[in-house]
């Protein structure tokens, strides 16, 4: 995400974050609840807004300014005008506000280095992604009854699914049907990938990193699965 590339750089204190700005193309207005989030629009669109206050003797306003503008000029020059667009850049009362605007979903996910996925259930599939983890069944925002396998989940495949990294709160253009356990529901459209999975023993369920419940030490490939959140949504 574009808070560990700012501090790579930059060299900065801990603790800077991100916070996602309302949707674009009419999407409904949304405060952020958390300091890391991202709004996505029906045309693959993403909106992204850091707001964090920093300690000013860890950093230097202009200079850090300076470092994030060269990296989005660098990455356009390389994939295009306007794959990346800082939208607002500013520094008051110790707090640092940048709202940046990716084209898509891949720029996104290269401009960050990091794992994002936004498309078609089926095309997911495709791409390798199993869904083998446990998932919540989410209507008007509210979550229903105990959680249930991804056998279920994958028969909508007429949906649409967001796959990320967590901890990022997000605003999805639809209405959420599914999340995976790693994730708290926050209203129809808004979901707080927080990357902590609640334990369920329900009868039947496989959970993910399922060592860590048996007493075992989980392997890097379950930690990092259970990193990975995953929406599915119903297109408005």
């Amino acid at each position: 995400m574009i808070a560990k590339k700012i501090l790579t750089i930059a060299a900065l204190a801990a603790g800077m974050a991100l916070l996602g700005g309302c949707g674009m193309l009419e999407q409904k207005k949304w405060t952020p609840q958390e300091p890391a989030a991202i709004s996505i629009a029906k045309d693959g669109s993403i909106t992204e807004i850091v707001q964090e206050s920093l300690d000013e003797s860890y950093y230097d306003a202009a200079e850090l300014e300076k470092m994030i503008t060269d990296e989005v000029s660098k990455y356009n020059a390389q994939n295009g005008e306007d794959s990346v667009t800082v939208k607002k850049l500013e520094h008051t009362d110790g707090v640092f506000r940048l709202q940046m605007e990716y084209a898509s979903a891949d720029d996104y996910a290269a401009f960050n280095h990091t794992e994002f996925y936004y498309g078609s259930m089926i095309n997911a599939q495709l791409e390798g992604y199993l869904f083998d983890v446990p998932f919540k069944k989410v209507k008007d925002g509210v979550v229903q009854g105990s959680p249930v396998t991804g056998s279920e989940v994958i028969k909508q495949m007429g949906d649409q699914v967001l796959i990320l990294r967590a901890p990022l709160e997000v605003q999805v253009p639809g209405s959420v049907l599914f999340t995976s356990t790693n994730t708290e529901v926050l209203s129809s459209d808004v979901v707080n990938a927080t990357g902590e999975s609640e334990e369920d023993e329900k009868e039947g369920l496989v959970l993910p990193s399922s060592a860590v419940y048996h007493g075992e030490e989980a392997s890097y490939e379950e930690q990092e699965a259970a990193k990975r959140a995953y929406i599915i949504f119903e297109m408005e």
